[in-house]
């Protein structure tokens, strides 16, 4: 750990041990410019795309480049105007203004930097750079791929949300296992107190998010809709509340979460590519999840599962669904219903079809094994912005990502 010599010393100090925290190591080129390596998803050798980490000893004015050295993927939104998400307290304080988008002079490009060197096939690493002026002296500056949303977020808006038990929604907080550090994968019931005559007829609904630890802004989707469903005062939510029996698991790999991953679990296992036949140890979480969907299937009959991702390449939101020959719209009709309720989905992106690569995914495995459901979908945000709507080149907020959220839920009604 590096000590400041004197108040004169510029030097910026780094740190990443947090909550959801990936940085490796920093080197200072000079007091404008440092170069950073990130940690590798554990118990893997790659998967490097999530950064999260902080910097103090600002000085206001001073512009400062980063460059990041070691991601895997040959092409990044980064390079179509996606920009870095960046907290600072003292704006935070003064301001009143949370995360934001920033930095300038963003690049992502090979580096030439191989990774087995002594090998001329060897692949090369690839950079992002970018620079970031600050505005403040002596700030906590917090610097990330998306808006984080860690496990404890998670877990204070779970507190929130079980208030509402008081006030006539029937919401069950249970954990549906441990995972393999020991924390608990939590689970939500939504449905209504009311009409119980009909509480059998009611049927399931089953939404997750966050098999992919880096990608947040499943998280704020999920967000938007686990409020939306439990407000009391919406009359559409109440429709819903009294006509399904949602099952929500809002964050399928709290340990990669926890552990700033940003796409796979400590056994290094992407975890949405073991849906076939899960192992209760290895993969727990997806065993017992894909055991309540299908007792949720058997109980009530499924109407729809949606897991929810986030992009690194694309623009919008979208789904990839799957596709019936005998009758094509059946997964068609429920997205190009989205398309017409949010302005950030577009049915254009959407893709469907049972591809043999995809074979051990949610989407695909559930499919097939449970047959006649045909609204089996994984709804993707784009890490960035839209180019299509009134908002068009606007990245995506954190608000836009709820309101997703939310009408995902109100396409029921529709549909």
């Amino acid at each position: 750990m590096y000590k400041l010599t004197g108040p004169e010393d510029r030097t910026l100090l780094f740190e990443s041990r947090f909550e959801c925290g990936n940085l490796y190591m920093a080197q200072k080129i000079s007091d404008d410019e440092y170069n950073l390596l990130m940690q590798n998803d554990i118990n893997t050798q790659g998967h490097t795309q999530w950064f999260y980490f902080r910097v103090v000893n600002t000085k206001a004015g001073h512009t400062c480049r980063f460059n990041i050295l070691n991601f895997s993927k040959p092409d990044s939104l980064f390079n179509f105007g996606m920009k870095v998400s960046v907290y600072s307290e003292k704006k935070a304080q003064d301001e009143k203004i949370s995360w934001f988008k920033s930095g300038e002079n963003i690049k992502y490009y090979a580096n030439g930097i191989k990774k087995e060197p002594d090998y001329a096939w060897s692949k090369t690493y690839y950079s992002l750079t970018f620079t970031y002026t600050f505005e403040h002296d002596n700030d906590i500056v917090l610097f990330a791929y998306s808006v984080p949303y860690t496990y404890s977020n998670l877990r204070q808006d779970l507190h929130e949300l079980e208030q509402d038990k008081a006030r006539g929604i029937n919401i069950q907080r249970k954990t549906l296992c441990k995972t393999i550090q020991g924390e608990d994968l939590e689970y939500l019931t939504v449905t209504s107190r009311e009409n119980l005559e009909t509480f059998n007829r009611r049927k399931g609904v089953v939404l997750t998010a966050r098999v992919h630890p880096g990608e947040t802004v499943g998280s704020w989707m999920m967000r938007g809709l686990m409020y939306f469903l439990t407000d009391p005062n919406n009359e559409e939510a109440k429709m819903l509340r009294e006509n399904f029996v949602f099952k929500i698991i809002p964050m399928l790999n709290p340990d990669g979460v926890i552990n700033g991953n940003y796409r796979c679990s400590l056994a290094g296992c992407d975890l949405n590519r073991r849906w076939k036949t899960p192992s209760k140890v290895i993969h727990p979480t997806i065993y017992y999840c894909k055991k309540l969907v299908k007792d949720t299937h058997q109980e009530r009959g499924l109407l729809m599962f949606c897991d929810l991702h986030g992009h690194s390449r694309k623009q919008n939101v979208f789904m990839y669904g799957c596709n019936r020959r005998d009758d094509p719209s059946a997964c068609r009709a429920l997205p190009f219903m989205l398309s017409k309720l949010n302005p950030y989905f577009s049915f254009e992106n959407s893709r469907f079809g049972v591809q043999k690569s995809k074979d051990a995914t949610a989407r695909i495995a559930l499919f097939k094994e449970l047959r006649v459901i045909p609204c089996i979908y994984t709804m993707e945000s784009s890490f960035a912005g839209v180019d299509i709507s009134k908002d068009k080149g606007n990245h995506l907020t954190t608000d836009m990502l709820e309101t997703l959220g939310k009408d995902l839920c109100r396409t029921l009604l529709i549909y």
